[in-house]
């Protein structure tokens, strides 16, 4: 290898290694952020273009832990009891039978990734 491409590597190699540390850093935040309040009910809309979905979604919170119920139109399968955790400002939602949501809590939204796509939820007052 010529000294050019050694330096190159090198090179690379250090900014995908400061890229990894800020993302880590970043996900550390998140989670050692304080417990998040996601007790409430909440509603919005989960995928996204003509197969957005309307979502409810009633929670109630005891330290970490979170249980309710799910509704999401038109999706009997996504619909029922759910259990999850809060640690910080993410929320690990599951039903019976799959795994639905990793959301982030700030203040009255919550949004993340589903498994029927984006989801996005405002608290109701």
């Amino acid at each position: 290898m010529t000294r050019a491409t050694t330096v190159v590597l090198l090179a690379l190699f250090c900014v995908a290694a400061v890229g990894c540390a800020a993302a880590r850093e970043e996900q550390q935040r998140e989670l050692s952020a304080p417990t998040a309040n996601a007790a409430g009910t909440w509603t919005g809309y989960a995928g996204s273009g003509g197969a957005s979905l309307p979502v409810t979604l009633t929670l109630t919170q005891s330290g970490t832990n979170v249980t309710g119920n799910l509704s999401v139109a038109a999706r009997p399968d996504l619909s029922g009891p759910v259990t999850g955790t809060v640690q910080g400002e993410l929320v690990k939602l599951s039903l019976a039978t799959a795994t639905f949501a990793q959301m982030r809590v700030q203040q009255d939204t919550m949004s993340g990734q589903g498994s029927v796509g984006p989801i996005n939820l405002r608290r109701s007052k």
